[in-house]
């Protein structure tokens, strides 16, 4: 940038503010005053054009009334055709606008005419006038045609004294015609302007001169619509002023529109004339402002002059206090800026030598501290290049300050063991000249060649400005840090691998809010959860309230860091419900308690233990069901003696009654009629014959039963080449368990089909089996009112015998009715069923080759059906 002298730039300076004022009131104007006076010259002129646009308003409406009063008159009737010369005559002298007044006939041809007194004229005037046409006049044809009062543009006098202007109105068939008087209208125009130099002209709507004050135009009148002021005024209809030239004078004007007629007024006046107040003003002005800058001129520069000289001389002193020079006294001056100036130099160089002396201590102190720091410690340049770097990280690497510094950061010991790091490192310094400071985890080889872990980072240091200056590097050898960091994760993952690895299910959860943490694999699948949905699960909804309470209390207490509960009700995600044991360990995880819980599911377990239960008391059922075979064995033969006796003792016991009866008759017939133990002897005629023979059914009933018996309990070998009566094993039931049946029913019924086919098997099982299932079915019953029916049939088309046990039970449910042949399974535990009658009647109606079904409904009873195969041949 090019520089100059003090002193030259003040004399410019100086002259520059002389000249101002001279320009300023040449500025103020043209542009201020110029503008303003002219607003005014425009308002004058409006307000002259509306003053004359209201008289000739007033004008021209005080016309329009007398036509208006004369076309009122019925004219068409004789007594106003023959006075019409007088009321045309009298209607002109009393009207103050109206030259002429004339009524036209239908034709065009004038009636009759009323002109001025004071117009000179003949009666030759009036003749010609009568024969004058206005046919084809424009203003005639239109107020016949439009029938209404109508005002011409420019209009021909019928009189023949020029231009002029008329209002037509119609009367009838006639039309009644005035002329304006214009010479009156003239001299208003005197009037208005008076001798402020104006000048007023009526303009038509084509640009034609109507009147001016001069006087009415003549014939044609002069044309100045090719003027552009006077142009715009008639496209816009509204007032415009400016400038325009007319007959070669320069002339400022305003134009507005009449608005009885179309007419325009246009005030106009010199322009020299118009602005000759600014013109005055600008020269004496003008004059006082350049005697002004004669005066300031040489006065500006003289004292310009002399300032510089003494700011010469105050820069002098500035250069020997810059330099450090011991600089004479400052002498006094004049100008007290200068003098303050000159005190705040020498102020400013001692402030300067003292903060250079405390800078240099601070930057010894600096690298004090910076040396003797544990840390390693460097500063770069914006591009990576080393300025300085601390002992501690020299040390690292065993090198000297001199070999490191003006090299790229990435090209020294610190980083050339790695080539990656290397771009990792050039990549950071690259962020932190952008002004984003970097830190990463990296690795450094000490002289020994040893890995040393460092926590590296780099920071950005700015200037004054904000930009980025130099780079702050900074390590803090972590290599212990992350051989404990490393043998945590190393703990973490073997204890993560136990966590998920474990076959039982494990949950972590917060002991208060009972929020689910985290679940291995087993829990998941266990509860059938997602890992996603552990978030929002809390461990209450898997667990049943009261066994949840039940392990708060066990952790109840602070000392205690384990709890077990060996039984508790817990629940999928689904609503399905199994048993746990349940065992927590209190764990704290960051200041938290954490509540770590091993879960076994032992639903099949207790399952299991309860089907061994339910096995055991089977087998000893069925022991006792052994024992009971042996004791009725024994009993069935116990009785048989004594029964046998009671039959032969009967038979001999029946002779002896018969011979005594025969000798009884004898006595009776001898002595008559008598007792015997309080029976007559007819009596005891009828009756000991029955009592007889009801021992002896007895007899073989007891005798029958106790041979079924046997048959029934005795382990005899099976036999599968015997007949089976199916009939029979259906009586053979009835008659064994005809106390049963008369407990349990009163409606048992056998209808047993004739002439069934034999079946090959053993018919002892088959017996079992029609037991199993009558017994069956008379347990199921709710009460003696409900029935049983044992019914047997032949199928010819599928060859089999069969047999159904159908009741009016309880009836059961699908899942029952499915496991009714499994071994050991049974409703009725508590009343000793053992489970295995269904499942021994299913496997000996297979071995036998039939089939065993069952059709049950709750509520609506059960149905048992036996297919066996009929023996061939």
């Amino acid at each position: 940038m090019a520089t100059h002298r003090f002193r030259r730039i003040l004399s410019l300076q100086s002259t520059f503010l002389a000249v101002i004022p001279f320009l300023l009131v040449v500025f103020l104007n043209l542009f201020l005053l110029l503008p303003h006076i002219k607003r005014d010259v425009e308002s004058g002129q409006r307000e002259v054009a509306r003053a004359f646009g209201v008289a000739l308003d007033n004008y021209l409406s005080a016309a329009l009334t007398d036509v208006k009063a004369v076309a009122a008159l019925p004219l068409h009737k004789p007594v106003y055709l023959g006075d019409l010369q007088e009321i045309l005559d009298a209607e002109v002298e009393s009207s103050s606008s109206l030259n002429l007044l004339y009524v036209v006939l239908p034709d065009g041809q004038i009636k009759s005419a009323g002109i001025r007194k004071d117009h000179r004229h003949t009666e030759r005037d009036h003749r010609t006038m009568e024969r004058t046409s206005l046919a084809q006049e424009e203003l005639f044809r239109d107020t016949r045609r439009f029938g209404s009062a109508l005002w011409s543009n420019t209009f021909v006098s019928a009189f023949g004294k020029g231009t002029s202007v008329a209002v037509a109105v119609p009367s009838g068939d006639l039309v009644v015609i005035g002329e304006v008087d214009l010479a009156k209208l003239v001299g208003s125009m005197h009037d208005i302007v008076g001798s402020t130099g104006h000048s007023i002209m009526l303009i038509d709507h084509t640009g034609q001169v109507i009147a001016g004050q001069g006087g009415a135009s003549t014939t044609p009148p002069p044309f100045i619509g090719d003027i552009p002021l006077v142009r715009k005024g008639l496209r816009s209809g509204q007032p415009v002023s400016g400038e325009f030239n007319l007959e070669g004078r320069a002339l400022v004007g305003t134009m507005m529109k009449s608005t009885h007629i179309g007419w325009y007024v246009l005030v106009a006046q010199p322009v020299r004339s118009a602005y000759r107040s600014v013109v005055i003003t600008t020269h004496n002005v003008g004059a006082g402002a350049l005697a002004a800058l004669l005066l300031a001129l040489p006065a500006s520069l003289f004292l310009a002059r002399r300032l510089s000289g003494r700011l010469e001389e105050l820069a002098t002193f500035a250069r020997r206090v810059a330099g450090g020079q011991k600089s004479p006294p400052w002498p006094k001056g004049e100008i007290a800026e200068v003098e303050q100036l000159a005190g705040d130099l020498q102020s400013m160089a001692d402030e300067i030598r003292y903060r250079e002396q405390q800078l240099v201590e601070g930057e010894r102190l600096l690298r004090s501290v910076t040396d003797h720091a544990l840390h390693y410690q460097g500063l770069l340049t914006c591009d990576g290049t080393v300025v300085d770097a601390n002992r501690t990280a020299l040390a690292l690497v065993g090198a000297r300050k001199e070999e490191v510094l003006g090299l790229p950061y990435w090209d020294t010991p610190w980083w050339r063991h790695d080539a990656e790091l290397r771009e990792r490192v050039r990549a950071s310094v690259a962020t932190a000249s952008r002004g984003t400071p970097d830190r990463f985890e990296t690795t450094h080889l000490d002289q020994d060649g040893e890995v040393r872990h460092v926590d590296f980072s780099i920071s950005p240091v700015r200037d004054e400005a904000g930009a980025v200056a130099y780079l702050v590097t900074e390590g803090r050898d972590i290599t212990d840090f992350a051989r404990a960091k490393s043998e945590l994760k190393e703990s973490e993952e073997r204890f993560y691998q136990v966590f998920v690895q474990n076959d039982d299910p494990v949950i972590l959860m917060k002991l208060e809010t009972l929020q689910v943490l985290d679940a291995n694999p087993a829990a998941l699948s266990l509860y059938g959860v997602r890992h996603e949905d552990l978030p929002g699960l809390r461990f209450d909804a898997l667990i049943d309230a009261d066994d949840l309470e039940k392990i708060r209390e066990e952790f109840a207490h602070h000392h205690t860091s384990q709890g077990f509960l060996k039984r508790a009700a817990s629940y999928k995600s689904g609503g399905e419900k199994i048993m746990i044991s349940f065992r927590g360990t209190r764990i704290r995880l960051k200041d938290e308690e954490i509540l770590l819980c091993s879960i076994r599911d032992i639903s099949e377990k207790l399952r299991l233990e309860q089907e061994i239960r339910a096995t055991q008391a089977k087998l000893i059922q069925t022991n006792k069901m052994t024992s009971l075979g042996m004791l009725v064995s024994s009993v069935a033969h116990e009785i048989n003696n004594p029964n046998h006796c009671i039959s032969i003792n009967n038979t001999v016991l029946s002779q002896i009654t018969r011979d005594s009866l025969s000798r009884l008759r004898v006595l009776r017939e001898e002595y008559g009629s008598f007792n015997l133990g309080g029976f007559s002897y007819e009596e005891v005629l009828e009756m000991v014959p029955q009592l007889h023979d009801g021992i002896r059914e007895g007899a073989l009933q007891i005798d029958k039963i106790v041979r079924d018996m046997k048959n029934f309990t005795k382990p005899a070998a099976l036999d599968m080449q015997g007949s089976i009566n199916v009939n029979r094993s259906v009586e053979n039931a009835a008659t064994i368990l005809w106390h049963h049946i008369q407990r349990h029913t009163d409606s048992y019924r056998m209808e047993l089909a004739q002439d069934l086919p034999e079946v090959q098997g053993s018919q002892q099982q088959i017996d079992q089996v029609v037991v199993n299932l009558v017994m069956n079915a008379l347990q199921s019953l709710p009460d003696k009112n409900s029935g049983v029916v044992v019914a047997t049939w032949y199928d010819a088309g599928a060859e089999t015998v069969n047999l159904s046990v159908e009741d009016q039970g309880d009836g059961m449910s699908g899942e029952v009715l499915s496991r009714l042949t499994e071994p050991f399974f049974t409703m009725r535990i508590d009343k000793g069923g053992t489970g295995l009658g269904l499942y021994i009647s299913s496997s000996i109606v297979k071995e036998h080759g039939g089939t065993l079904e069952f059709e049950s409904e709750p509520g609506r009873g059960t149905k048992a059906t036996v297919r066996l195969p009929a023996r061939q041949g």
